[in-house]
């Protein structure tokens, strides 16, 4: 889906902007994941 998204001769803005939409969305899980990791381990009893 995402390859024919891509591939698909629309305008160069709206290509962009799914590019941007798809990497602000990468960055928020990975912020999230790290987020809950050192939330996790803080409430584990591990003091920095």
């Amino acid at each position: 889906m995402l390859l024919e998204i891509f591939s698909a001769p629309i305008a160069s803005g709206a290509q962009l902007f799914w590019l941007i939409v798809s990497i602000l969305v990468g960055l928020g899980a990975g912020i999230s994941a790290i987020d809950f990791r050192s939330t996790v381990f803080k409430k584990s009893g591990k003091e920095e």
